[in-house]
């Protein structure tokens, strides 16, 4: 049985043209432990509309970033974007990685590529002032090259936990000037969850859930600990497979290991799904049709940014999982 996710987390990318330029200077200062810190300087330019000036950020790579300019945005995952646009920058985000797909308005910017594998130059050619990625944002070259530019990039940490979450909208507002719309915000989401989780009846047993990644038969990675699909499969009132079975981060699916995981539901994201064939794909890889999952088709698919990310619109997302487990398995 397949379940269609209709919450999709976008990404935007600020990127704004100036009217007037004047020069100030972006102080990035590098620290890790047992160094000493190596500060450079260089020029960025300011116009349009500004955020509070001189706000001093340290990211979650360690760089210390004097922001002073957030009328051209990139953002470069689409948790990020959605972030972004509901601590009310929106109109500043004029550029995007592939990865957005929410908010409407997000849809239709220009594109500068996939966030994991960032192109320096796709970037700084929307002449940011400002471009927001997380601990997934590689290679660090094409980071430091966007620094050398004099654009300050803003880090934030990829949260694995709720409580994470709402520490990754807390320190974006920081970078924003807005701290206290970032405490509403999280307090918003906090509230969704947490509202959602008092009224779903806990599931008895709970059934072992894998979260399987794909791309097509050459890519099928299991998911386990440090993911963000385990938070989202324990609260849903299920056990993550990969995770109970020693999986940290991602591995690649054996036949063995996925028979002996043995997953009462398997949840693979649609765009794999669909590059598989549908369900009768996937179950024709060897492995799948022998777990209880696939003797019984309890297959649900979700839109990728649904289970990768961590977002504002989560707890839309937590909620239709749970109505769909208890009803794939019979229990609602």
């Amino acid at each position: 049985m397949r379940a269609r996710l209709s919450i999709v987390v976008a990404v935007a990318l600020v990127l704004g043209a100036c009217a007037a330029e004047s020069v100030s200077t972006t102080t990035v200062d590098q620290t890790t432990t047992g160094t000493t810190p190596e500060t450079s300087e260089a020029t960025t330019s300011t116009s349009g509309v500004e955020g509070p000036p001189n706000i001093t950020f340290v990211g979650a790579d360690g760089v210390e970033s004097t922001i002073v300019d957030t009328s051209r945005i990139v953002t470069l995952s689409g948790d990020l974007t959605e972030t972004v646009w509901e601590l009310g920058f929106g109109a500043s985000v004029v550029a995007t990685d592939v990865t957005t797909v929410y908010p409407p308005e997000a849809i239709g910017l220009p594109v500068v590529g996939v966030g994991r594998f960032l192109s320096a130059e796709g970037v700084l050619a929307q002449e940011p002032t400002l471009v927001i990625g997380d601990t997934q944002t590689s290679p660090r070259e094409a980071i430091e090259q966007i620094r050398g530019a004099g654009v300050p990039v803003v880090i934030l940490e990829v949260p694995t936990t709720f409580e994470g979450l709402y520490e990754k909208t807390g320190a974006l507002a920081e970078a924003l000037g807005v701290p206290e719309r970032g405490d509403d915000l999280a307090q918003e989401i906090r509230a969704e969850i947490e509202g959602t989780l008092s009224t779903a009846p806990p599931l008895d047993p709970k059934p072992g859930v894998a979260f399987v990644y794909s791309r097509g038969p050459d890519v099928m990675l299991l998911f386990g600990s440090e993911m963000t699909t385990q938070p989202l499969i324990e609260a849903a009132g299920g056990t993550d497979v990969g995770a109970t079975s020693g999986v940290t981060g991602t591995v690649s699916i054996t036949p063995e290991a996925l028979v002996a995981a043995a997953p009462d539901v398997i949840i693979i994201t649609r765009e794999g799904l669909q590059a598989l064939g549908g369900i009768a794909g996937l179950l024709a890889i060897p492995g799948f049709a022998e777990t209880p999952a696939g003797r019984e088709g309890h297959i649900l698919d979700y839109p990728e940014g649904d289970f990768l990310t961590f977002g504002p619109r989560i707890g839309a997302s937590l909620e239709l999982l749970i109505t769909d487990l208890r009803s794939v398995l019979g229990d609602s």
